[in-house]
């Protein structure tokens, strides 16, 4: 079966959601029998690391686009549409949809599409107007455009199948994953950073307004938590107003930026921190607090439907966006005697393989019924 992939920056080391989906599903799918991977990346966010024709089975296909929040996912899903009609692809699967705005394209070949929901990316604050209003009339294109759909939670299929009366043989739920780790045993990276063992909190994502760090920032320093050390994890795609605002307020209250990290040093970061702290106010199904959880880390999330759908106890929430009811939860968790475990039980719904061999089964099916 071939299969092309189009709606990631691209894989490994690159930083995103999507990209951390990308890399988990298509490593196992390229490992099945008959299975010929293509995935489709951006350049800029390629360097002497990851710039590799081939991955783990995966074929790459590069191409060159400016690096703007505006153009670039517009002119590269456009290009990697057009390539693909051209592959006798079995399936092209668009992740998120912005990409699916070019699915009705690959209606000219013989393809069967497939869609992923990751989040509905027309809410987001970093979107002027007309941006949002292209997603959303691409959402809708998308949607009537795919001969199936897949939603990475229970939210957004509540949402958006229920908008768009979707009948059931044609979505379904299929979670992001985690991978149980092996937490490390080396310092040597949290020391370079002045760190100590469970003297700091954590927060990962991108700088985007929706991740909330700003006010994360205010509340932890209004907090007062004495030998505590506030560590943000990830960076942003592309400078804007926003991020330079948040650089600027971790500056002023002593925040450690680490910058976009992978492999050993993130695993440190994990591996050593003593609350994890997702304080989003939108989100699709957060990877970085599986992650976290993961880990053992006891967390706080704030208390959007997205979270929720974790079933976490109820004081792990927070209401989102209220600074001093963060402030008070913060003070609350650090001050607790014992660190919770998670139940590993949890980690059979976010299961890795299990979203290989769901999407593959989707695969196959439209693949016997295009044939027949």
């Amino acid at each position: 079966m071939k299969i092309g992939v189009i709606g990631t920056r691209g894989f490994p080391e690159i930083q995103g959601g999507i990209e951390t989906h990308c890399l988990e599903l298509y490593t196992r799918l390229a490992e099945m029998d008959d299975h010929s991977v293509t995935v489709y990346r951006r350049i800029p966010y390629l360097n002497s690391k990851n710039r590799l024709s081939i991955y783990k089975n995966i074929r790459f296909v590069d191409f060159a686009v400016p690096r703007n929040k505006f153009l670039e996912t517009f002119l590269h899903s456009f290009l990697s549409t057009l390539h693909s009609l051209f592959q006798k692809y079995d399936v092209v699967h668009y992740h998120n949809t912005g990409p699916g705005f070019f699915a009705p394209l690959i209606r000219l070949s013989k393809a069967r599409v497939v869609f992923t929901y990751h989040n509905i990316s027309y809410t987001q604050q970093k979107w002027n107007s007309f941006a949002k209003g292209f997603l959303s009339f691409s959402e809708r294109i998308s949607i009537k455009n795919s001969d199936y759909i897949i939603f990475i939670s229970e939210v957004l299929r509540g949402k958006i199948a229920g908008k768009y009366r979707l009948p059931d043989d044609k979505v379904q739920v299929i979670f992001n994953g985690v991978n149980m780790p092996e937490k490390s045993t080396q310092l040597d990276y949290i020391e370079e950073l002045g760190l100590e063992k469970h003297k700091y909190i954590i927060g990962v994502g991108r700088f985007l307004e929706e991740k909330g760090f700003d006010y994360l920032i205010r509340s932890f320093n209004r907090a007062n938590l004495t030998g505590y050390r506030l560590v943000l994890v990830g960076d942003t795609d592309y400078p804007t107003q926003y991020s330079r605002q948040l650089k600027s307020l971790a500056a002023e209250n002593g925040v450690l930026l680490t910058g976009f990290i992978k492999g050993e040093k993130l695993k440190q970061i994990y591996s050593f921190a003593r609350l994890f702290v997702i304080s989003s106010f939108s989100e699709g199904l957060p990877i970085a607090l599986l992650e976290a959880m993961s880990y053992n880390l006891d967390v706080l999330a704030s208390d959007i439907p997205e979270n929720l759908q974790i079933n976490l106890n109820d004081d792990d929430y927070f209401r989102v966006g209220d600074e001093d009811a963060l402030r008070q939860a913060l003070a609350r968790k650090l001050n607790a005697v014992n660190i919770r475990s998670f139940d590993e039980t949890l980690f059979l719904m976010f299961n890795w393989d299990k979203i290989a061999r769901d999407t593959n089964e989707i695969y196959q099916n439209l693949k016997i019924s295009n044939e027949n």
